[in-house]
């Protein structure tokens, strides 16, 4: 059974220590250097963290609610990319880290809405507003039907 540990990104980075991608200038997710710390998913990128000890190899991607990880292992699923760390994660562990949270642009008021639940419900992308510039009766149509 594996344990399941999550964390957020300064303490991941703290704890397992990512290191630079020196095979190319411009990797995303700079540290405090300057220099980024992921890898692609193609090339002589992913070359190197395929020759990567697998307990250092961490993937990036798109999680099932809409948001971004980090997670302990290498996987293709989902993937945007990859990270190698100097210290392993644990045997029979699973770590999580979020980077970001599901978005939603608003059509009606411009508003880009942080939705880590997924709160905002199908009607508002049918009628392209969200809770910030719906009309009275689309709000009390929508605690109508969640009644």
């Amino acid at each position: 059974m594996n344990n399941f540990i999550e964390m957020d990104y300064d303490e991941w980075v703290q704890t397992y220590k990512p290191i630079p991608n020196n095979i190319v200038e411009n990797a995303s997710f700079q540290d405090e250097s300057g220099k980024g710390i992921m890898f692609e998913t193609y090339g002589d990128e992913y070359e190197f963290v395929k020759k990567a000890d697998p307990r250092h190899i961490w993937t990036y991607g798109d999680g099932d609610d809409g948001g971004s990880y980090i997670w302990s292992e290498w996987s293709f699923v989902n993937r945007i990319g990859y990270f190698i760390t100097e210290i392993p994660f644990p045997e029979n562990t699973t770590i999580q880290i979020k980077v970001s949270s599901y978005w939603y642009y608003c059509e009606g008021c411009q508003a880009e809405i942080e939705d880590d639940g997924q709160l905002i419900n199908d009607k508002f992308y049918e009628w392209e507003c969200c809770p910030l510039c719906a009309t009275p009766e689309q709000l009390k149509e929508i605690e109508e039907a969640n009644a």
